[in-house]
């Protein structure tokens, strides 16, 4: 009897991993955009967030196109003028 392999392979754990990672380092900042008094940053963390936890981290072209939205989100925020006063 052969053992049943996994579908998952390490680059996906990874890549699964980095989309995490990026998305609580997108919503650290949507916090601090909140508590500096940014309406819309409430909404769109809850969005981030629910959008995160929907990513099945078998598929990995889910996991890479949301990864590829927050990437562009990060950006926008690092250009905001706003983050880190």
């Amino acid at each position: 009897m052969a053992a049943e392999q996994s579908l998952w392979h390490v680059n996906d754990v990874v890549a699964y991993d980095a989309m995490r990672e990026l998305a609580s380092t997108v919503q650290a900042r949507l916090i601090h955009l909140e508590r500096q008094g940014d309406p819309a940053a409430r909404a769109e963390l809850i969005e981030v967030r629910r959008a995160t936890l929907a990513v099945d981290g078998y598929d990995r072209a889910a996991v890479d196109d949301f990864t590829q939205q927050l990437t562009r989100r990060h950006m926008e925020l690092d250009q905001a003028p706003a983050y880190g006063r």
